[in-house]
Parts: C-alpha cells; structure tokens; sequence
C-alpha cells in the first residue's frame, strides 16, 4: 500500500548554516516527487543567516513564526508570521531572524533543489 502522508516529526533535521531544515519532499525523500521540494526550516533568535542563491529553482517561502527581514540582493524586506515571499532564480537572499523565538519558515522548491547545495554567495 502507497503512503500519501507524513508528518514532520518523522524527518530528522539537518545542521545547514544559519538553520535547522527539514527536507521532507523531494527526489531523495518521502513521496519521490519529481518537480518540486517541500520542507521546513527554524532560524535561531536573533540570527542571520548566511546570503545564498538558487542558479535554477524558484523558491517560496512562508513564515510560519517569528519576525524579521529577508534581504534580497543586499536590500531587506520586513517579513513576520503569515508572510509569503518569491524568490526567482538568481537572486541572493538571506533571513535576518529579529524576533526572541526560531523563526519557522515553510518552503518550496522548484525544479527541487538538493540539500545545502545552494549555501553559497552570488559570484561576484
């Protein structure tokens, strides 16, 4: 019988810089999906996140908790829970967490991109 549904608590989380994440859908995860990567990540109190770019994904982002700013390509943006934000290709974005608590994002990828392979600045 084909499993349809997971919960996040049965993914175990990732160390990346800046963040925990959580990979749960994708080409090397639950469900094999083949054109899009889905998980979650929480971003320390009062922390930014290293800047990095997508060469080829699109990527949303929705804020589940917490407050902050995203800068995209060095200019800030302020976010708090129950933002959404799109990221196109080629745009350097980081997550400057300005809240007490982690800051949870929830997250979408597509073409899925592979886990950390994106932690690096834009060329210069």
């Amino acid at each position: 019988m084909t499993k349809f549904t997971i919960h996040e608590s049965e993914v175990k989380s990732v160390d990346l810089p800046g963040r925990k994440h959580k990979m749960i859908i994708g080409p090397e995860h639950f469900g094999k999906a083949k054109n899009i990567c889905f998980g979650v990540a929480s971003f320390p109190a009062k922390k930014h996140a290293p800047s990095h770019v997508h060469d080829i994904q699109e990527e949303v982002i929705y804020i589940a908790s917490g407050k902050g700013e995203i800068y995209f390509n060095g200019i800030p943006e302020s976010v708090v829970a129950g933002s959404c934000i799109y990221i196109p290709p080629g745009v350097e974005h980081s997550i400057n967490n300005q809240s007490d608590v982690d800051m949870k994002v929830i997250y979408a990828f597509s073409p899925p991109a592979k886990q950390g392979s994106y932690d690096r600045k834009t060329k210069v």
